[in-house]
């Protein structure tokens, strides 16, 4: 694939052909995985081929920018199709939106004369400082895998209190490198760096942090610069000590309040918030808030990896603790995580209610003549990796919604755009958008 991409750079001098207003344009900012401008780095847009693994043979690269020094970029002229954006060297690049491999990045949809805006996602540090060119030769990375747990057994946090719990991996002159503390390894582009726990919640401290018999707490971590594996490539090596993260973790003090848990199926990375206060997520996919006085609240997760959506429920917390709750996959999560909490309900509740989860419906037509649009796209806060088609006579649905606030951007082709603010309850909206 290496060879591949190498080569395909070369493409990007001779252009892809289209016809002008045609092409499409994708903007964002790039920033480095501590969160400051990524200033000077290559971003492009690659084609997506039918299947990921055509990538190696049939991928194309359709534009290319820089960014600017507030990580800025824009490409321009990108023929109509579906895209992966990629930042950085071209030997191992960073998928929008932050993925070293191409099955978690996400894809964008570019149409005639459209601009995707707010492609913002930051660059993996293995991108950043691997300098690959052809004909010169490649520095290794190393896969150092990690152990974390709790000192006498536990569940280890991945998500608390607002914040992800991650190894930070420091040296002069490099970008940092960010892993988090559920991770089965990391990679790295060099052979020393300083480690650190950050953003343990309340509660939890680092009782021993090594790598072999080294104590990290106060040594660097050093990796064997000897290898016979480099080629005119950069080789993979794996390491065979482990970096072991050890926490303790006092009893939490008791609150008023209930307990709502529950597990989160597939890939548990992620935040998860009760109208708008963060909870706990762990290792083992499940997840809790802790004090929830009786209510109405929206539970959703944020920051999804890969592809997956943002899952949820709209329940009513009585006096007991809710256990195994449920969450469902939603089309798109609500603007501030969701419906603030509505308290107020009487203590002597004695159960929890789940509620359904809703949809919009609605109809574009033509402000002077009463005719629907069938050409054209509602984009809901902003997400244009997620875009729902105009039907016939200018019918559009967004289904399996949880209570919140919803931005939808209503274009038809060659017309015009309407935007509108939708605050959602427990039923289903039907609206209806004129556009002149």
């Amino acid at each position: 694939m290496i060879v591949i991409l190498l080569a395909l750079a070369t493409l990007i001098t001779q252009g892809i052909p289209v016809l002008p207003n045609q092409g499409g344009t994708v903007t964002g900012i790039l920033r480095t995985s501590s969160g400051t401008p990524a200033a000077g780095v290559r971003v492009s847009a690659l084609a997506r081929p039918e299947a990921t693994k055509d990538l190696s043979t049939s991928a194309a690269l359709a534009s290319l920018a820089e960014t600017d020094a507030s990580g800025r970029y824009r490409l321009e002229n990108i023929p109509p199709g579906r895209y992966y954006i990629v930042a950085g060297n071209i030997d191992v690049p960073t998928f929008y939106p932050g993925s070293l491999t191409a099955n978690e990045g996400i894809v964008i949809l570019i149409s005639p004369g459209v601009v995707v805006p707010d492609i913002d996602f930051a660059l993996n540090g293995v991108s950043a400082s691997r300098a690959v060119s052809s004909g010169a030769q490649g520095r290794p990375t190393w896969i150092i895998p990690i152990q974390a747990r709790i000192d006498g057994g536990g569940r280890l946090p991945i998500f608390a209190e607002g914040f992800f719990p991650i190894l930070r991996f420091t040296r002069t002159g490099a970008t940092p490198i960010v892993a988090g503390l559920g991770s089965a390894n990391v990679s790295v582009p060099d052979t020393e760096y300083r480690v650190n726990v950050e953003n343990l919640p309340d509660g939890y401290s680092l009782k021993s942090l090594t790598f072999g018999s080294t104590d990290l707490r106060i040594n660097p971590l050093k990796l064997d610069p000897n290898t016979s594996a480099v080629s005119n490539f950069a080789a993979i090596l794996p390491v065979t000590q482990v970096l072991s993260v050890v926490l303790d973790h006092p009893l939490a003090p008791e609150r008023k309040g209930v307990r709502v848990s529950g597990r989160i199926r597939g890939d548990p990375n992620r935040s998860i918030y009760i109208s708008g206060s963060p909870g706990s997520v762990y290792t083992d996919g499940t997840f809790e808030f802790l004090g929830v006085l009786p209510g109405r609240y929206t539970v959703v997760t944020l920051d999804n990896p890969g592809r997956e959506r943002s899952v949820g429920a709209s329940i009513v917390v009585g006096n007991r603790e809710v256990q195994g709750l449920e969450l469902e996959e939603t089309s798109i999560a609500p603007l501030a995580a969701g419906r603030p909490a509505q308290p107020g309900f009487s203590e002597n509740v004695d159960s929890s209610a789940r509620l359904p989860l809703a949809t919009i419906r609605g109809r574009v037509v033509d402000r002077i003549t009463g005719g629907g649009f069938d050409a054209g796209r509602v984009v809901v806060n902003g997400d244009h990796a997620l875009t729902f088609s105009l039907e016939a006579e200018g019918r559009f649905e967004i289904p399996r919604l949880l209570p919140g606030s919803y931005l939808l951007e209503i274009t038809a082709y060659g017309v015009g755009t309407v935007s509108r603010t939708v605050l959602l309850d427990d039923k289903d909206e039907n609206l209806d958008f004129s556009i002149e």
